[in-house]
């Protein structure tokens, strides 16, 4: 069983007065803070750069603090996180933290860090770290190097994965630096325990983190619908579960919510499903209505039934 801690830390930085913030976006995926044990930590996905503003924001005061975490199952290793806030004029703030990481003799082996996941694998210690200055690595617990790229993004995903991006392109190794999923999608949104919705060239597939594609990536749309996900290829609809499996075949002329269910069409007939794509009852409706909260289905035969009580 593998375990983490994962804490993101961010750059000490000093701001000129007057100053304005440039935002860039720093993204992660599979990331659940719950992990880190530091409650104090802080999130914080963007880099604030100073330069000259009309708008005369200055700062007003900085504190700083220091605090130690310990890794879980790892007695070897300790972190220690500088927090730095700085108070503008126009009632913002902003934190800066900066983490060391220490080998059991107190020597530093990792510094300046914007963040820091600790992985254990089979006994082992390792630590996912990206730069402050840019350039994430992984690293054992002697400090050194274990991947040879300097990619812009590093995150376990599961025993034994690692997700990265590398030149504006996502992928995913292994603890050896191993490719298992090649570096070349431009987007990657988990959806199951090893499901991922991938976009490559302008199209949307799925696949699992062992590189075993689900869907093909020749879908104009691939996204989450209640609890199930919405295929389109080809002007046609169909429905799969969050493990990638198939529930509707891409043949129909329309998928889409309804109040709390989800209705399918094909050649003018529409079947009610609900939030998890299972039948709500097995008929066929030429026309359904949603009226004070009761939904009535009017069938081939003229019938008006309620396919829920």
């Amino acid at each position: 069983m593998e375990k983490k801690f994962f804490c993101f830390v961010l750059a000490l930085s000093f701001s000129l007065i007057p100053v304005s913030y440039a935002k860039t976006s720093h993204s992660h995926s599979g990331h659940s803070c719950s992990q880190c044990r530091n409650h104090n930590h802080h999130h914080n996905y963007n880099n604030y750069h100073s330069s000259s503003s009309s708008n005369n924001v200055y700062l007003v005061k900085t504190d700083s603090t220091t605090s130690e975490q310990k890794f879980p199952d790892c007695d070897d290793c300790h972190m220690t996180t500088e927090t730095t806030t700085n108070y503008y004029s126009d009632g913002s703030k902003r934190i800066y933290l900066n983490s060391k990481i220490y080998d059991s003799k107190n020597a530093v082996i990792a510094s300046d860090c914007s963040s820091v996941e600790h992985i254990v694998y089979k006994n082992n210690h390792y630590f996912a770290i990206c730069k402050n200055r840019g350039g994430c690595s992984l690293i054992n617990e002697k400090g050194e190097n274990i991947t040879k790229r300097s990619y812009s993004m590093i995150n376990k995903i599961a025993d034994n994965r690692l997700l990265v991006k590398f030149d504006k392109k996502y992928g995913i190794i292994d603890l050896n630096e191993k490719t298992i999923v090649p570096i070349k999608y431009q987007r990657f949104q988990k959806i199951g325990e090893k499901t991922f919705i991938t976009k490559l060239n302008g199209y949307w597939g799925i696949l699992d983190y062992n590189n075993k594609v689900l869907v093909k990536n020749d879908c104009e749309k691939i996204r989450p619908l209640y609890d199930t996900i919405l295929i389109k290829r080809y002007g046609k609809f169909g429905l799969a579960n969050y493990d990638g499996k198939i529930l509707y075949d891409v043949k129909y002329d329309k998928i889409k919510k309804f109040g709390e269910y989800i209705v399918i069409k094909k050649n003018d007939t529409y079947q009610l499903l609900d939030s998890e794509g299972q039948k709500v009852s097995e008929d066929e409706y030429k026309k359904l209505k949603l009226k004070r909260n009761t939904l009535y289905g009017y069938t081939k035969d003229k019938r008006i039934v309620k396919p829920v009580e």
